[in-house]
């Protein structure tokens, strides 16, 4: 199923995204201004799983505290992007699809930003706060925590995105299958593979060695990529089914 041929030129289509990726930094911009101005408050809820184990973080050389705010007001700023980002992606593809390709683009972008805050909310509150409780547990008693604010900011930013990334997984399958890119029958035969990369993933990028934390993200995604298949199984069958009441 092909979408409608875009009227105009490869400059016209190049003037557009210019215009789209220009509207992406200036909301972007806004974004980290606002970020700014409440840029102490969004530091010490930063910081708070890191509390309980070091009453404040330290900083080691003079630039410190700035990057330190540069990247508190960078991640929020994209957080707080997201949506306007995947709506420009959605709105310069659009035009290109058919009607019903792009409800359904809609929908996978639209569980794409559900899923990639539920990412985030996750990791931000269980598994970074159980990583860092378990990593500062070994040795206890002989060594003193003074973690600098620089490495701290990195390692749960860095934690965030990534388990916020993997979280686009199901949408992504969801919208693949569903136009055909990727057939579900191979998808379910390659089914043990994919759980297997589900989990060696979710054991890479999960900080703590215990197999708890991992299981988690593990579980979540494996029962999303179950979803998105039965999502795409169902779609395909009233496809059918309309294609069949519109032949008789």
């Amino acid at each position: 199923m092909k979408g409608p041929v875009q009227d105009g030129t490869f400059l016209d289509h190049l003037e557009e995204l210019r215009r789209r990726i220009i509207c992406i930094i200036a909301w972007f911009f806004i974004a980290c201004i606002l970020s700014y101005v409440l840029n102490n408050q969004l530091l010490k809820y930063a910081i708070k799983p890191l509390n309980n184990i070091q009453e404040t973080p330290v900083f080691v050389s003079p630039v410190e505290p700035f990057f330190s705010v540069l990247k508190v007001v960078v991640f929020s700023g994209l957080l707080l992007s997201y949506p306007f980002i995947i709506y420009q992606i959605y709105a310069f593809v659009k035009p290109a699809l058919s009607k019903q390709q792009g409800k359904l683009l809609g929908l996978c972008l639209l569980a794409m930003i559900v899923l990639f805050y539920s990412g985030i909310c996750l990791s931000h509150f269980i598994i970074v706060p159980a990583g860092i409780k378990i990593l500062f547990s070994f040795g206890a008693g002989l060594m003193e925590p003074m973690i600098a604010i620089s490495h701290y900011l990195s390692f749960i930013i860095w934690m965030d995105l990534l388990v916020g990334l993997i979280f686009q997984v199901p949408a992504v399958i969801f919208f693949l299958g569903i136009t055909g890119i990727i057939d579900i029958a191979r998808l379910k035969k390659i089914r043990k593979f994919i759980y297997v990369a589900i989990i060696i993933s979710s054991a890479i990028i999960t900080p703590t060695v215990d197999a708890f934390t991992m299981l988690i993200v593990s579980g979540i995604v494996i029962l999303l990529y179950e979803i998105s298949l039965g999502l795409i199984g169902l779609s395909l069958k009233c496809k059918t089914l309309e294609d069949k009441s519109l032949s008789k």
